[in-house]
């Protein structure tokens, strides 16, 4: 595909994701006209600021502003030609603007309601290292075991079950999906900073040896944690840490604003789930393992 096209098709690409949304009068300068459209200044730079920094070579100097202009020109040609095809009356076409209009909205108002209000400042980044100063640690390692299964429900029971005294190892040998680890009591060994998902070295660090943690999800599932061991290295300082702090105190700030959000949303509406209707839905990748 010649660069043109692959740009052509990125500024397409860019169209889509910013909205299709129709042109709103300006007072912006015209730097082209395209029927009875315009290319305005306004939408120029509002469009170029969002192509990709490894892109932003092409559009330098006084040849690169005229080949983006140039790409712009071509997208309203092709635009104009689909709404005389009436297109944007297609039935397909409908449908993915409601998909579309829901996802954007609904970004929308978790960037007012979560993203807006939760808020992390200076002081209580330097409050929590403070107080966690132990956990911000170069070359300690922390050693963990944990019991991985499918559900949440599956989790808490078996959280509430090491909680009345069972034994974590053996819960983990029985009832553990990691096979690995199970074989071990659940036993992960020693590991270091980075080197699990973000959401469970978050979990593991809020923890003191010897501490079983609430369920925490992960893209592999639901994990029962406990924290065994820590080897502390040296105190990392707090320049080094107060990145790290901010984006877990930020993620627990939206964590719990969102679930207070929607725990008020569920007792405003009434929400029932049908068990039998949502077992019988064929997944669609459940016939292609049968082939």
């Amino acid at each position: 595909m010649k660069k043109g096209s692959l740009l052509l098709m990125m500024l397409l690409a860019i169209f889509i994701v910013a909205g299709c949304q129709q042109k709103e009068t300006s007072s912006s300068p015209a730097l082209a006209k395209v029927g009875k459209a315009e290319v305005t200044q306004e939408e120029f730079l509002k469009e170029i600021a969002r192509i990709p920094e490894w892109a932003r070579s092409q559009f330098s100097g006084k040849e690169g502003k005229e080949k983006f202009l140039d790409e712009l020109i071509k997208r309203e040609l092709i635009y104009q030609d689909a709404k005389r095809m009436k297109l944007d009356k297609d039935p397909e076409y409908v449908e993915k603007m409601k998909e579309f209009e829901k996802m954007n909205i609904v970004g929308l108002l978790l960037k007012k309601e979560i993203e807006d209000k939760a808020k992390v400042d200076d002081s209580e980044v330097r409050d929590f290292y403070s107080k966690n100063a132990d956990k911000f640690t170069i070359g300690s390692k922390i050693r963990a075991s944990h019991i991985l299964v499918e559900t949440e429900a599956q989790a808490k029971k078996i959280y509430e079950r090491v909680k009345k005294g069972e034994s974590f190892s053996k819960l983990a040998e029985s009832l553990s999906k990691d096979k690995g680890s199970a074989a071990k009591g659940g036993d992960l060994g020693y590991f270091g900073r980075g080197q699990m998902v973000p959401e469970f070295e978050q979990a593991v660090l809020r923890l003191k040896p010897g501490e079983v943690g609430e369920p925490v999800k992960t893209r592999f599932g639901y994990h029962v944690i406990q924290l065994t061991d820590i080897q502390r290295g040296e105190t990392a300082p707090f320049e080094q840490s107060k990145e790290a702090i901010k984006r877990q105190l930020l993620a627990e700030k939206q964590k719990a604003l969102i679930d207070t959000y929607l725990e008020g949303l569920r007792k405003k509406v009434d929400v029932k789930k049908d068990e039998n209707a949502l077992a019988s839905v064929p997944l669609p990748w459940e016939g292609e393992q049968k082939k």
